[in-house]
């Protein structure tokens, strides 16, 4: 059973809350919260938030394993080259 996602706006947020959190708990639904039609904030389950906290830590552990292994190298450093590299790029695509 897939979860559908709906959009409130957040004035609906402040006055369904407890109709929300039900819907929200009993996996029916994932609520994205919108205020002046700008997307704010997105209510889950907690048992939604804890699966992708655990998926967000597993994938950031394998970014680590993998800095650890590389120079230690600076943010400068690393801007310096990014920009070096793009300018090769752009240069190349002019010719």
């Amino acid at each position: 059973m897939s979860i559908k996602t709906k959009t409130i706006p957040a004035l609906e947020a402040r006055t369904q809350l407890g109709q929300i959190m039900k819907q929200v708990q009993g996996g029916r639904v994932r609520v994205l919260v919108e205020k002046s039609g700008v997307p704010m904030v997105g209510i889950i389950s907690a048992e939604e938030f804890r699966r992708v906290i655990v998926e967000r830590d597993a994938r950031f552990e394998v970014v680590d394993r993998i800095r650890r292994r590389l120079p230690s190298v600076t943010d400068t450093e690393v801007q310096r080259d990014v920009r070096e590299a793009l300018k090769r790029v752009r240069r190349r695509r002019r010719a």
